[in-house]
């Protein structure tokens, strides 16, 4: 797909979503609100596993890490919202950071043992220490007004609250994009590859995996962020392994290495949760199922099958 149709699919989906945030009934709007939450979270973690192949068992703490350390502030420091963001992409920046200096020099297998034994401690830490995080019950917070220049608006507004989610998913495609199409996200897609043929090139791998798993890491907290601002709400079971997997999946229905994939795993597993769930308890048997589907039709998920069959 050539960069202009690219460019016209992206407005149309912005246009059509800024259209279902007036029309959408209130209980289907902030479904969608935490799906474009969520989809953030998606797109970071494609970073890593998508672009570089480093599949990791522990963004959940740079999730539970962005959610904390937008709401601390808030709660604490009385921090207005913009103030509190650089927080929590600061927070994802230094956490990602300690991981990832790590955990990116190893072999595949140790990654994600690494990862995961780091997502164990995280989240035991944030149980234990309840002072600081709540532990289990978690900490609520007030949200303070959102100052833009001569305008307050107050994220308690559905449609501010809609709007606000929009904005950061639109932001973040268009950055993540443009990484992707950057000579960086070619050196990626090369580490991806072939790890030993990009290493013989000159290029110094483990520099470079460690570049993508910190720009994960930020997007991935930033969607911790703004998921604890949508629920005015924070707990350590934000640091469990769930949040680890979990965007593992998205990535896999929905096609590794595409950016829009991962979105489209977040929005297939919400409505399976939010509607299918209503009327059947043992709804992840069909969604396993569905899973197991597209991956025998596609192991590039649904986005490779799409672009498959357009080829065709």
């Amino acid at each position: 797909m050539n960069q202009r149709k690219e460019h016209i699919y992206f407005a149309l989906v912005l246009i059509a979503l800024v259209v279902l945030g007036f029309v959408l009934p209130r209980g289907a709007r902030s479904l969608l609100v935490q799906v474009m939450i969520l989809s953030i979270f998606a797109m970071g973690y494609d970073v890593s596993l998508g672009f570089t192949n480093q599949c990791s068992l522990g963004h959940s703490v740079l999730f539970g890490a962005g959610a904390y350390a937008i709401l601390l502030p808030i709660l604490h420091l009385k921090a207005g919202l913009l103030v509190s963001l650089l927080f929590c992409l600061g927070g994802g920046i230094a956490f990602s950071l300690v991981t990832g200096v790590i955990a990116v020099r190893l072999s595949e297998a140790y990654f994600v043992i690494v990862t995961a034994i780091f997502s164990a401690i995280f989240h035991l830490l944030a149980v234990d220490l309840t002072w600081l995080t709540g532990g289990d019950d978690g900490l609520s917070a007030t949200l303070p007004a959102l100052h833009l220049g001569f305008v307050k608006l107050s994220l308690y507004d559905p449609l501010v609250n809609y709007f606000f989610a929009l904005f950061f998913l639109a932001v973040s495609y268009l950055v993540l994009k443009r990484i992707a199409h950057s000579p960086l996200g070619k050196i990626f897609l090369a580490i991806r590859e072939n790890e030993k043929r990009a290493e013989y090139l000159g290029y110094h791998v483990t520099r470079y995996k460690l570049i993508a798993f910190v720009i994960s890491g930020m997007f991935a907290a930033l969607g911790g962020g703004l998921y604890a601002l949508s629920l005015r709400y924070t707990t350590a079971d934000f640091f469990s392994l769930y949040w680890s997997i979990i965007p593992i999946v998205w990535c896999l229905i929905g096609g590794l290495g595409t950016l829009i994939g991962p979105c489209l795993g977040v929005l297939l597993m919400s409505l399976f949760q939010y509607y299918v769930s209503a009327w059947w308890t043992y709804y992840l048997i069909i969604f396993g199922i569905l899973i197991l589907f597209i991956l025998r039709v596609s192991k590039g998920g649904i986005v490779g099958y799409v672009m498959s069959r357009s080829k065709g």
